[in-house]
């Protein structure tokens, strides 16, 4: 575990201290504090190198680190006080604090499990080979309530299944069996807890997004905002040209269906005509119809006809 340094300071250079840790505070736009809770001192030396990048880390005493948070002149930064940080440390950084956060989460590396470590997560018995033989593994794994069976000369899980519930102790035993298997469960990293910028303070649990689902929404979101204001008629720089397009659409189609020529439509318009001709003589079948008959019907209207118009003028003669 890393512990703070140095553990012996003169008032002298507690105030030194006091005064470096203000300053920064006042200086960066970005403040968290992290716990560096049971991370090794090793991996806490190259993880400040990777991260020199993008964020300045500094570690002391506690009391000095709320000393110099009160004495900072940044309004409601004494809310950094409220961190439940076991062991804090300063991060400084001009990242805003979700980018940080990610760039944070992203340069934490697998370990394996001693036994009285925390599960961070469900952690299961993967379905496959282990490629370990037969012996007390096999009893070891079934015991964990894992499908087992030897087949060709080594141990094979016939179902994945959870071996340690998240939140649970991982016991010497599950950490025996998870380095035999080779599975490391745990995570190390820094751990950012709480961090200030612009007057706010921002939990771990805010700042834990998901990207691709946040970007994915709020890809969504745009486009149905998008397809709101098209359909209300709301003209802006990214409507207009929807707007105005769609309008020439339907004016377009209106002049065609109703057969008013312009310069644009003409030819279009002919077309739709040959078309509904041409449609409407492939519906009609004239070799069914008797055209004699027809002629003949037209006569025998003629002369009936004709038979009204005298008995009309024999009426008249009376």
């Amino acid at each position: 575990m890393v512990q703070p340094k140095p553990k012996n300071m003169t008032r002298s250079q507690k105030e030194e201290k006091v005064q470096e840790f203000k300053e920064k505070i006042e200086d960066y736009p970005v403040v968290g504090i992290l716990d560096m809770q049971s991370l090794p001192s090793r991996q806490l030396q190259q993880m400040k190198k990777e991260m020199k990048a993008f964020a300045d880390i500094k570690m002391s005493r506690k009391s000095l680190m709320d000393i110099a948070i009160d004495q900072a002149e940044k309004e409601d930064i004494e809310s950094l006080n409220e961190n439940e940080a076991i062991q804090p440390a300063f991060i400084f950084s001009d990242k805003d604090p979700f980018q940080l956060f990610s760039l944070i989460k992203k340069n934490k590396t697998s370990a394996a499990a001693q036994g009285g470590e925390i599960a961070p997560r469900d952690i299961e018995v993967p379905e496959g080979d282990t490629g370990i033989g037969p012996g007390p593994m096999l009893g070891k794994l079934q015991q964990t309530g894992a499908q087992v069976q030897v087949d060709d000369g080594t141990i094979h899980v016939n179902k994945s299944s959870v071996m340690v519930e998240k939140g649970d102790t991982i016991t010497r035993d599950d950490a025996e069996i998870l380095n035999q298997l080779g599975l490391e469960p745990l995570e190390i990293g820094l751990d950012l807890d709480i961090a200030f910028s612009d007057g706010e303070i921002f939990t771990s649990e805010q700042l834990d997004i998901d990207e691709e689902q946040y970007r994915s929404d709020v890809e969504s979101a745009a486009g149905l905002a998008f397809n709101l204001a098209v359909n209300a008629g709301v003209v802006n720089e990214r409507t207009a040209g929807t707007i105005v397009g769609e309008a020439a659409r339907k004016a377009k189609n209106l002049s065609i269906s109703e057969g008013i020529p312009t310069e644009e439509t003409i030819e279009e318009i002919l077309a739709y005509a040959s078309s509904s001709a041409k449609g409407l003589n492939s519906q009609i079948d004239l070799d069914s119809v008797d055209l004699d008959a027809s002629e003949d019907s037209e006569e025998e209207t003629e002369e009936e006809s004709d038979e009204d118009s005298d008995e009309s003028e024999e009426k008249e003669e009376e």
